[in-house]
């Protein structure tokens, strides 16, 4: 599995003006379409309401030497 960062344009459901605000989420999956198909199953539906992603982008793990 990979990790990847979603971001998202959404807005409030409470909010009557529907102003848009970007959303950041970290989720895991094997490949892009998988992270965003896990984004959409675990996105905050009751609170927020999803217009548009805009990415998905893997977060590379890096390696430290602890040798030094």
């Amino acid at each position: 599995m990979k990790t990847f960062n979603v971001t998202a344009q959404v807005y409030k459901n409470n909010d009557p003006s529907k102003q848009t605000i970007l959303f950041n989420q970290t989720v895991e999956g094997l490949n892009e379409n998988e992270a965003i198909e896990n984004f959409k199953l675990h996105f905050p539906t009751t609170e927020y309401s999803l217009v548009k992603i805009y990415s998905a982008e893997e977060i590379a793990k890096v390696l430290f030497d602890t040798d030094r």
